[in-house]
């Protein structure tokens, strides 16, 4: 159901309460598939695809969205995985926000977006990505919408933050079959679709705003042991 969670609603009560507890939700570490620290003054390799002004500050990689590209600033970065956690620390300057995006191919499967008060997680349309795919002759994956990519963009879940502007927070992302959950110090979004089930071989991080910076250091990506199994 396209419906936001109780914390969205009463957000004195959430931002009091959600604070600490496990930094996992569904699932557990498995194999590291990533890990960055940005030890090195240059951007490393893998995070050289994208738009927008990005390099190393102060041993993080930031970013900043450039009125010219018109489109967010990201860095897109290719790993075959399915089942996965993605955690990093991330700071915000300025009236920007950050968002993670999961793809297959040039296709958008979920989006995770954090601002300086709201956690969310939504489902994205795929139709215009999916139609350019299948003219290209790419992969279209598993394909588990069975070429109904029209549904609208949606806000699957949301949980209110407190984000602390120039403070680092912990931000946690798992992705276990038809689940996806957003935890940002310890305030959890979670969201259900069908959809999150397609293979995934590439994510982005971005930066929006033009006034604005998004950091973003101590990166790990492992792949996601179901907390069942």
């Amino acid at each position: 159901m396209k419906l936001l969670t109780l914390c969205s609603l009463v957000v004195g009560i959430c931002a009091a309460s959600c604070f600490g507890g496990q930094p996992y939700q569904i699932s557990k570490p498995g194999k590291l598939l990533l890990k960055q620290d940005f030890d090195s003054p240059e951007l490393p390799e893998l995070f050289t695809v994208g738009k927008g002004d990005w390099k190393i500050v102060e041993g993080a990689m930031r970013g900043r969205q450039l009125l010219e590209d018109k489109h967010t600033a990201f860095r897109k970065i290719y790993l075959d995985h399915q089942d996965v956690i993605y955690e990093y620390d991330m700071k915000l300057e300025g009236d920007g926000f950050h968002q993670l995006l999961i793809n297959w191919g040039l296709a958008h499967i979920a989006k995770c977006v954090v601002r300086y008060d709201s956690a969310t997680v939504f489902k994205i349309k795929e139709k215009k990505k999916r139609e350019q795919m299948a003219a290209l002759k790419h992969d279209l994956g598993r394909d588990p919408l069975k070429g109904e990519w029209g549904e609208a963009t949606f806000a699957m879940d949301e949980t209110a933050v407190s984000i602390e502007e120039g403070k680092w927070h912990r931000v946690v992302i798992e992705m276990v079959g038809d689940t996806i959950t957003l935890s940002v110090d310890g305030c959890v979004a979670r969201g259900t679709h069908v959809g999150l089930t397609e293979m995934k071989d590439n994510f982005g991080f971005q930066a929006g705003g033009l006034e604005s910076y998004t950091y973003i250091d101590n990166i790990r990506v492992y792949e996601a042991i179901p907390s069942n199994s």
